[in-house]
């Protein structure tokens, strides 16, 4: 907790949309349960499929040395820009990280949330996944924001897509079908496969940011000029 407390004080002067600051940079935060995909889905967006391991890799870096210590903290911020300028925070969906979620919302102002699925989930971690997304939709500071949930298609051994899009189950099972007005025009959900992602540019990436674009401008909303 205090290592999070220090990365806000870290960033007192940060031209990326805090409350306190002047510039209105929008401001993505990438959450979701622990391994559903939040940190692939960040790198395969800021360097495409360059990063050919990062599955395993992420599995080495946040694996305790003999020391205790991991290389990866966990949480990332990275900038993007081909669809719009914005910067991206990615949080840690750990059970002990969950209530640190609120610490980035609190003091970031956040335009977008979006919330990462994994497609192949079991009902237990499906209904804690919805809990925290309805949380989340109804907090004070996230009530103007933009909700793009995206359900991690999985492919199996053979390469072939393991959810069902046309029967779409998750869309109910996570309550995407009877959301109150106020959050539904701001919400939509998308099936990706986020391996697959490759850079900003993919068409998958470039219809998430469209749908957040028409909600950040609207003057329902942030009315944000983009």
């Amino acid at each position: 907790m205090s290592r999070i407390k220090a990365l806000f004080s870290k960033c007192a002067g940060f031209s990326g949309g805090l409350i306190s600051g002047n510039a209105e940079l929008p401001q993505l935060l990438i959450l979701g349960l622990d391994k559903s995909g939040k940190t692939t889905l960040l790198y395969r967006l800021k360097i495409g499929s360059g990063w050919g391991d990062i599955v395993e890799d992420m599995k080495r870096m946040r694996t305790p040395d003999s020391d205790g210590k991991v290389e990866d903290p966990g949480y990332h911020y990275e900038e993007l820009g081909r669809s719009f300028s914005c910067g991206v925070w990615e949080v840690p969906g750990t059970e002990a990280m969950r209530p640190v979620w609120k610490l980035f919302y609190q003091s970031i102002k956040i335009h977008c949330v979006v919330f990462v699925v994994d497609a192949t989930e079991n009902e237990q971690r499906i209904n804690l996944a919805k809990r925290h997304l309805h949380v989340l939709m109804n907090e004070a500071e996230l009530r103007n924001a933009c909700f793009c949930v995206i359900i991690n298609q999985r492919a199996d051994s053979a390469g072939n897509n393991v959810y069902d899009e046309k029967e779409d189950v998750l869309k109910y099972k996570l309550g995407l079908h009877d959301l109150h007005p106020s959050v539904e025009w701001r919400t939509r959900h998308f099936v990706i496969n986020i391996l697959d992602i490759k850079g900003e540019s993919d068409k998958d990436w470039l219809g998430v940011m469209s749908f957040a674009k028409d909600v950040l401008t609207d003057s329902k909303g942030f009315a944000l000029k983009l």
